[in-house]
């Protein structure tokens, strides 16, 4: 293979890699927020306590 296919192979790959690290990290950021203040407000209409529901904040980290 001629050097610029080869450089265009690595352009490709390095932006690929970008990509799905960037999705990584997205995600990463999603799924790490804790959302139990949003579920109590929201889904349960603060109905139950953190005790109830065995989401007490010592068990959390």
């Amino acid at each position: 293979m001629a050097p610029a296919l080869w450089a265009e192979l690595f352009s490709w790959i390095v932006v690929l890699l970008g990509i799905i690290g960037g999705f990584c990290a997205c995600m990463h950021r999603f799924i790490s927020n804790d959302t139990t203040e949003y579920d109590m407000e929201f889904v349960w209409d603060n109905k139950f306590k953190l005790k109830d529901l065995e989401l007490d904040r010592k068990d959390r980290r």
